[in-house]
């Protein structure tokens, strides 16, 4: 757990006693940092040749592992496909990424700069439309049958609750974690949900260990955005402990991704998708 991550502050804790009087203390509270991320794009441009370079998107984050964050962020726009895609990630600036794509990237800035909206929350804006999430990506994602214990479902919520150190410290962040069938690959930790999917994806897209029975763990409910970011990591199951939302759904349906919600110790929900799971248990 970073110390970039959270900051000590002053509180007045009040409580409320058996015999009706209240109870002031002072202290001090572990609170969730957040602060801006400046994203900068460099690239070639296809026609003169000449390096561009605009601002892409303010995000409100939680600091640490921003070069993640951003690789993950660029593969859920379709601005990268691969690792290699980036040429490197300068943070040296406080508070600022600038990103170095490799010649070969191409893509329509005024198009790409219309969807971006500079706040924590921000997930596809302006990619509203499952029709449209279909014409961006068009791979197919692995359709293998029959791979997923229920067992093994089951025991993600614990697994993802046992890395969630700044949760455990602050109480004000959400989680994502990929797993496989054996073990957890990556859990990171972050004030905004969908930075924290970018994050985890970013880091198993520059590690090469994307893989096509991985299984992306999320801490809260789940969302067309990140059920996006899921398609654009090509990853065939998404768990979440909470709910879906109704475009959630239909992109599960429409990438024939397994999509699962409620889960705990004991139950969970199939939106769609159980064709991957094994319903028998010894």
């Amino acid at each position: 757990m970073s110390s970039m991550s959270y900051q000590y502050v002053n509180r007045q804790r009040y409580r409320l006693t058996p015999e009706g009087t209240v109870d002031l203390r002072l202290s001090e509270d572990i609170v969730i940092s957040e602060e801006p991320l400046n994203i900068v794009l460099h690239w070639n441009c296809p026609k003169t040749g000449k390096q561009l370079e605009k601002p892409l998107m303010v995000t409100m984050r939680t600091p640490g592992q921003d070069a993640f964050l951003v690789t993950g962020l660029l593969l859920s726009y379709a601005i990268i496909h691969h690792a290699a895609d980036i040429e490197k990630i300068s943070c040296e600036e406080h508070n600022q990424c600038d990103v170095y794509l490799d010649k070969h990237i191409q893509f329509d800035w005024k198009s790409l700069s219309r969807q971006f909206v500079s706040h924590s929350g921000c997930g596809i804006c302006g990619a509203n439309d499952v029709k449209k999430l279909a014409h961006t990506f068009t791979h197919n994602i692995d359709d293998k049958t029959h791979w997923l214990s229920i067992n093994q479902l089951l025991s993600l919520s614990t697994k993802l609750r046992e890395q969630q150190a700044l949760f455990t410290a602050t109480g004000g962040v959400h989680s994502a974690g990929i797993f496989t069938v054996d073990s957890c690959l990556s859990v990171q930790e972050d004030v905004g949900r969908h930075n924290a999917v970018d994050k985890v994806i970013g880091e198993l897209l520059q590690q090469s260990l994307l893989d096509n029975q991985n299984i992306l763990m999320l801490s809260g409910r789940v969302s067309f955005e990140l059920m996006q970011k899921a398609v654009a990591a090509n990853i065939p199951v998404v768990v979440a402990i909470g709910a879906p939302s109704s475009l959630a759904v239909s992109v599960a349906k429409q990438f024939n991704i397994t999509l699962i919600g409620f889960v705990s110790e004991y139950t969970f929900n199939v939106y769609h998708g159980d064709f991957r799971l094994i319903k028998a248990q010894c």
